[in-house]
């Protein structure tokens, strides 16, 4: 028996049909794959960005403390000289503070305590001495100058530090109280 015209006709037309459909289904599972990769590679840097800015969070904190320890000393007294990461406020002026203030090595203290791991460059900071605070029961016009009697020291402290690169970054501040 030899097959009808008619079926030898569909099975013509029908041949590329499978290799077609099939290109067609690696080139999406392809796209599928590449577009996997791309996000696999973006939420590794998100992830990487993230632990380095919490890393400068880290040594900022730390050189918070650093700095609140050593103004508790007594270890920093040249602030009438508003140089080298002491300074005074000028209350008409306010804070000496701006962003590019880490970028000028004279006009900063560096953060010489313990090792910080995994920090790109030594964090920095600066101490603003405010006008000082009267205690309870003291005269508010006893507290006038910087230091007296009877007063509280009042201090404004500001660290910067980098994290594993010079990406991440992280500016904390204080103010810290002295009696």
């Amino acid at each position: 028996m030899t097959p009808s015209p008619h079926i030898r006709t569909t099975a013509y037309r029908q041949r590329g049909a499978v290799l077609f459909v099939s290109l067609i289904l690696l080139l999406v599972l392809t796209l599928l794959g590449v577009m996997l990769a791309r996000t696999q590679t973006t939420e590794e840097r998100m992830a990487a960005n993230d632990a380095n800015h919490d890393i400068a969070l880290e040594a900022a904190g730390a050189t918070l403390r650093f700095a609140e320890m050593n103004v508790s000393q007594g270890n920093y007294t040249a602030f009438s000289q508003n140089t080298a990461g002491l300074y005074t406020l000028d209350p008409t002026v306010g804070s000496v503070y701006t962003p590019a203030i880490w970028n000028t090595a004279n006009d900063v203290l560096n953060y010489t305590g313990a090792t910080l791991a995994s920090v790109s460059a030594p964090p920095q900071f600066i101490v603003e001495q405010l006008p000082s605070v009267a205690l309870p029961g003291n005269s508010l016009g006893a507290c006038q100058g910087y230091v007296a009697n009877g007063c509280v020291q009042v201090f404004q402290i500001t660290a910067h530090a980098s994290g594993g690169d010079r990406s991440g970054n992280a500016t904390l501040r204080s103010i810290y109280e002295k009696e």
